[in-house]
């Protein structure tokens, strides 16, 4: 889309990327100081072991598959918490460049990378920790450059767009499914039946870059089954006064008020950025149309399905059909926070605001540049480090010991650990007190029990793990909460004593004897024989989307003498 012959110097895909550092570096801020960052999802321990969970192989719902495996891996050759700050800064710069690509001219390319690296989408789903989210915003328009090469038949085109998807799988479940409907909607169209090739093999690299997650997923045995409350809970809620709607069109309107920029709540600041965004719609939209044909057509219509699934659990019709498919089809899951596919028309924006950008400079000679600042004075609190909410932190040394003794113990004595108080996430005062996802599922090289029952404000969305359920069950009767730990082959219980414990959990603890202790915390074992290690179930989904990469970087990097057979096969 990008007519290069009329660029002179650095390109406008090079202003785009450059673009997004600076951008990471003003929103980022402190956040990329050395420390860990925990704030609620974005969970940063050291030397994050090689797990069962982490492989999706035991048993549990693979959330963070393969997610967490590319952090582990990444961390054997950098420290955990430089892992972090480079995935964070790859969402701005990777966005950045690649949308800038699409763009005619610098200004374009660098306004479209401002707009699609600095709004409330970004904002909000940084503030949540949901870091795979957004490299799969930053993987749309690359998706797009790719598409739009095999809808003109450029030879190695299909196999570039499946890099795209098989890299975009390694960001988790939700960044693949995005990409994977953007590219379906640009294959799709006038003259599909000529790109019915390139569709298949798109899909099928899809698939198997999903295998890490959607093997497990598939044969899972004992889970609980989902609770269709989550879909409520999680369903679009308007972030600005004006309403569901123009929260969705304004690229916000996730369902957590509590990481909701605080100037989204201005009736004047949510009535400017509408109007700022419709604007960059109805100036840019016909450019981009004529300059981009059916590409633009595609992406825009791409966005619009976007918002529909953005907006669909807050639908009276649409909520109903979204709770079927969400309690009845396996991996219906994906689609209860249904906000997250707004991403689709964050790209759509960002590049009808850089069109209009560079159509208002044929009016506005100088000064245009002066653009690249709007999106940033509508929402200032993206800033350093999302104002203020990602500071790294530093663990206790406590935290490091435990790790040490808990592998010592447990190879001693077999046998899970649960950490009590037994609730998902927590309050460090050496975290800023940030609320945060419990970190010691991921610090200790155990298979650790967690209640994953999800408190909300007005409700609590009930987990999937079985085991949980009936510990959680336990703590409401009354019952005896050593043998009901031992029932469920916990051998080892980590007290954290600095969170609040309302209910008194602790104290029933107070029978089991304490084998170790630092800090806030504490490690007691459960009475009973060693546990039989779990039957682990093959790492089949990790292996078929390592073959998926692999086969995908071995195309792309075939001789051109290969390639120019691969054109004329097809």
């Amino acid at each position: 889309m990008t007519d290069r012959r009329t660029v002179v110097g650095p390109g406008p895909g090079a202003v785009g990327a450059l673009t997004g550092l600076v951008v990471a570096l003003v929103a980022l801020g402190p956040a990329l100081a050395r420390g860990y960052l925990l704030a609620y999802d974005l969970v940063g321990v050291p030397d994050q072991p090689l797990m069962a969970r982490v492989l999706g192989t035991d048993g549990s719902v693979p959330r963070a598959v393969p997610n967490d495996l590319v952090v582990v891996l990444l961390s054997t050759v950098l420290p955990g918490d430089v892992v972090q700050k480079v995935l964070l800064l790859a969402v701005f710069v990777l966005g950045g460049w690649g949308v800038g690509r699409l763009m005619p001219t610098r200004l374009a390319g660098a306004v479209a990378a401002v707009t699609l690296t600095w709004n409330a989408y970004v904002a909000e789903r940084l503030a949540i920790g949901h870091w795979g989210f957004l490299l799969g915003l930053a993987a749309l328009p690359w998706a797009v450059g790719a598409g739009t090469a095999v809808r003109r038949g450029e030879p190695g085109a299909v196999p570039r767009l499946c890099l795209v998807l098989a890299l975009t799988g390694l960001a988790g479940s939700t960044a693949l499914v995005m990409v994977t409907l953007l590219v379906v909607v640009l294959l799709v169209g006038t003259g599909w039946r000529d790109r019915m090739r390139p569709l298949g093999w798109s899909l099928l690299t899809a698939f198997g870059a999903a295998a890490p997650w959607l093997v497990p997923a598939l044969r899972q045995a004992g889970s609980l089954p989902t609770d269709p409350e989550g879909v409520t809970a999680f369903a679009a809620r308007a972030d600005t006064p004006l309403g569901l709607l123009p929260s969705l069109l304004t690229t916000g309107g996730i369902w957590n008020p509590a990481v909701w920029p605080a100037e989204r709540g201005s009736t004047v600041v949510a009535v400017v950025t509408l109007l700022l965004v419709m604007t960059a719609v109805a100036a840019g939209a016909g450019p981009w149309r004529r300059t981009g044909g059916a590409t633009a057509t595609a992406v825009l219509a791409a966005g619009a399905l976007g918002l529909v699934l953005a907006a669909a659990g807050a639908v009276p019709g649409l909520r109903d059909l979204l709770r079927s498919v969400v309690v009845h089809v396996p991996g219906g899951g994906l689609l209860r926070d249904g906000q997250k596919f707004a991403a689709l028309a964050v790209l759509p924006l960002a590049c009808c605001a850089g069109l209009a950008a560079q159509r208002a400079r044929a009016h506005v000679t100088n000064g245009a540049w002066l653009l690249l600042v709007v999106p940033v004075a509508v929402l200032p609190s993206l800033a350093w480090g999302v104002h203020g909410r990602l500071d790294p932190a530093t663990y206790p040394g406590s935290w490091r010991a435990l790790r040490a003794e808990v592998e010592r113990a447990t190879d001693a004595t077999p046998g899970a650990v649960a950490v009590f108080p037994f609730t998902y996430y927590r309050r460090y005062a050496w975290n800023h007190d940030h609320v945060v996802l419990d970190p010691l599922p991921r610090l200790l090289d155990a298979d650790v029990v967690e209640n994953d029952d999800l408190p909300l404000a007005d409700r609590v969305v009930r987990g999937e793990d079985p085991r949980a359920a009936r510990i959680r069950r336990a703590l409401d009767d009354g019952a005896d909460l050593a043998a009901a730990l031992a029932a469920e082959d916990v051998r080892w219980v980590v007290e954290q004593r600095d969170q609040p414990d309302r209910t008194g959990q602790l104290a029933r603890l107070s029978a089991l004897p304490i084998v170790w202790s630092a800090g806030d915390l504490t490690l007691r074992r459960v009475p009973g024989p060693p546990v039989p290690p779990p039957d682990r179930q093959a790492p089949v989904g990790v292996v078929l989307g390592a073959v998926t990469l692999l086969a995908a970087l071995g195309v792309v990097l075939l001789p051109r003498r290969w390639r120019r057979w691969y054109a004329r096969a097809r």
